[in-house]
């Protein structure tokens, strides 16, 4: 009796150590799309957060690589040199516009590559703070893997606008926010900067993963996720509103 109860304790902790099945780190990328409760749940009991950074990564370097053949340097120039109000001889604009491009290229693919690592360490770093802040408890491994997996439905958005690029002989770099139409941003003229601003940030997307923010961080705290999305739309709102003052400044 001793020995087979011990078996069946063995065999019982055995179970319970074993992996559950679809818990593995690419299982939880559809996970957040279809079942975000229990992905998130397994996030915080074992957070994992490279392969949807891989993902983002790859996505945003594709977009790049799509959309810098688009961009009509020339144009981009020009409107720069008009909005300053100044005047440059033509015999010295194609020398500018080269510049540019050159500038403008290099820059592009530094963010492509960057942006995601920093745009997730970043809204992770201040989400936790804000929770500590709360004295909701939580590791910074869980924040930073429910950061990675809540920016997966703008991950989706930019492969739905490469389609969108590629159809088009020409793309103005500033009006590629309204490319998807997932945000009200459209339905003003760009030039009414701080409107225009803020109704991009009407966004279906950015709604979705401030909802997964406050799943995830709620499960990471073990807090209620009304608390938890109170403090993601707070920190949002902060982020809009801030956007659209800088935007009407400058």
């Amino acid at each position: 009796m001793a020995v087979g109860s011990g078996r069946k304790a063995v065999s019982t902790e055995a179970g319970a150590a074993a992996p559950v099945p679809g818990d593995s780190a690419l299982a939880r990328i559809p996970g957040t799309f279809f079942s975000p409760g229990k992905t998130f749940e397994s996030i915080a009991a074992r957070p994992t957060w490279l392969a949807p950074l891989l993902l983002w990564t790859a996505v945003s370097v594709l977009f790049t690589a799509t959309l810098l053949p688009k961009i009509d340097w020339e144009k981009v120039v020009r409107q720069a040199i008009e909005r300053r109000g100044q005047s440059v001889p033509e015999d010295r604009m194609s020398g500018i516009i080269e510049t540019q491009k050159k500038i403008g290229t290099t820059v592009t693919w530094c963010i492509a590559v960057v942006a995601p690592v920093a745009v997730c360490l970043l809204v992770a770093v201040v989400i936790w703070g804000a929770f500590k802040a709360f004295g909701w408890d939580s590791t910074f491994r869980q924040a930073r893997g429910a950061t990675a997996h809540a920016f997966l439905p703008g991950v989706l958005g930019t492969i739905l606008a490469i389609p969108l690029v590629m159809r088009v002989d020409t793309v103005d770099p500033q009006a590629i926010g309204d490319l998807v139409r997932s945000n009200l941003g459209f339905l003003v003229e760009r030039n009414q900067k701080a409107l225009h601003s803020l109704l991009s940030s009407l966004d279906i997307f950015s709604f979705w993963t401030i909802a997964l923010l406050s799943i995830g961080f709620a499960a990471a705290a073990k807090v209620r996720k009304g608390q938890a999305a109170g403090v993601v739309v707070t920190l949002w709102a902060l982020f809009v509103l801030g956007k659209a003052g800088f935007a009407a400044l400058f």
